[in-house]
C-alpha cells in the first residue's frame, strides 16, 4: 500500500515538473515571438512612395512657394535657404523635369532610402540619375542636401550656391573651360654669333 502511495506521489510530481516546464517554454517562446515582431515592426517602416518622393521634390523647385516655405523639402532646408532659389530658377531657365521613379530602397546609413530620377531637358532624351537620397527627418522625409546641390549642378553648373561647395568636390568648370597651365618656360635664344670683321 505504501509502496502504490510512494509511486501515484512520483506519477504526480512528475507530470507537474512537465507542465511546468511546457508553461515556462511556451512563455519563453510567446515572449521571445513578441520582441521579434516588435523589432521588425520598428526596424520595417513603411518606405515613403517614388510618388511621394516626387511630391516633395516638386515642391522643392515650385516657383510658386516661398523659399522659406520649402524648408522642408531639403535636409538642412533652413540653413540654406538659397538653394531653393537657385534650384527653382535653374528648373525654370532650363525647362528641366525630375521624375521620381522605382524602386524606393533602403539606403546603406539608417533612415535614408535611394531611389532613382529621370532628368529630362527640352530636345534631350531623360537622363537616369541613380542613387538619389532621401533622408527621415523627425518623420519627415527630405531630399539629402547633397542630392539638392547635385541636381543644380547638372541642370545649372554656372549657378551652384556657395552653401553646396562641401558637398561637390569637382566644382563646376569657368565659362569657356579651365585656364591651361603656363607652358614651362623655354630656354631663350642666344643671338647668333657675328661674323668677326
Amino acid at each position: 500500500m505504501k509502496r502504490t502511495r510512494a509511486i501515484a506521489a512520483a506519477v504526480a510530481i512528475t507530470a507537474g515538473l512537465s507542465v511546468t516546464a511546457c508553461s515556462s517554454d511556451d512563455d519563453a517562446a510567446d515572449s521571445s515571438a513578441t520582441e521579434t515582431t516588435a523589432e521588425q515592426t520598428t526596424e520595417q517602416a513603411p518606405l515613403p512612395t517614388a510618388q511621394e518622393l516626387g511630391e516633395i521634390l516638386d515642391r522643392a523647385v515650385a516657383p510658386g512657394v516661398p523659399a522659406e516655405e520649402k524648408a522642408d523639402t531639403v535636409e538642412n532646408g533652413d540653413q540654406a535657404v538659397e538653394l531653393f532659389d537657385v534650384m527653382t530658377a535653374s528648373k525654370e531657365e532650363s525647362g528641366a523635369t525630375f521624375e521620381v521613379i522605382d524602386p524606393v530602397m533602403p539606403g546603406l546609413v539608417e533612415n535614408t532610402v535611394e531611389t532613382q530620377i529621370n532628368m529630362t531637358l527640352p530636345d534631350q532624351e531623360p537622363q537616369l540619375i541613380q542613387g538619389v537620397k532621401f533622408v527621415d527627418d523627425n518623420g519627415q522625409w527630405k531630399l539629402s542636401q547633397e542630392w539638392a546641390c547635385t541636381l543644380v549642378s547638372n541642370v545649372a553648373p554656372d549657378q551652384v550656391p556657395e552653401s553646396c561647395a562641401p558637398f561637390l568636390e569637382d566644382a563646376p568648370a569657368p565659362e569657356g573651360g579651365a585656364p591651361e597651365a603656363p607652358a614651362e618656360d623655354a630656354p631663350a635664344e642666344q643671338p647668333a654669333e657675328q661674323p668677326a670683321a
